[in-house]
């Protein structure tokens, strides 16, 4: 579900605070984990 999310998040259909309490924790490490690796190849 946490992989829902997310992906609905980066198609800008969704915003971390429309998901819901149960996803959230997960749907940030998701998303910051992204945001380390995108930063780790630039």
């Amino acid at each position: 579900m946490a992989k829902l999310y997310w992906d609905l998040i980066k198609m800008n259909l969704r915003t971390v605070d429309q998901v819901p309490l149960l996803w959230r924790e997960a749907v940030r490490a998701l998303l910051d984990n992204e945001k380390q690796v995108d930063a780790a190849l630039s």
